[in-house]
């Protein structure tokens, strides 16, 4: 009786420790170099996609996110799902592009140059 109650409190303790694990958010983490390789500080980065359309409603998926690259030329993006996405990167007259596939519950890096 008594290694029946260790069994369930184990099981039970097992059960509780795994529902509490984080799972990671999916990000892209997207760096803009010069042509020299340095980090381009106040780059304008967009990721996007406008090519994918539900088979069942027939509507197009609109995906567009802006942000600006820190002093290290990063700019990181948080995403709920999978994605293959495009790449545009804008500081002054220069532009770069590129493209990323994001992983479910992992960090993507990529770099572009300009």
């Amino acid at each position: 009786m008594w290694m029946t109650g260790v069994a369930i409190a184990a099981t039970f303790i097992s059960f509780a420790l795994s529902s509490c694990k984080k799972t990671e958010e999916t990000k892209a983490f997207i760096t803009v170099n010069d042509s020299i390789g340095n980090p381009v500080e106040g780059a304008s980065v967009t990721l996007w996609q406008d090519t994918a359309v539900n088979q069942v409603t027939n509507n197009k998926a609109i995906i567009r996110v802006t942000k600006t690259t820190d002093s290290g030329g990063g700019a990181e993006f948080v995403f709920a799902l999978e994605a293959y996405l495009n790449i545009t990167a804008q500081k002054g007259n220069k532009t770069a592009h590129g493209f990323v596939r994001l992983k479910e519950h992992e960090t993507v890096n990529q770099t572009i140059h300009f």
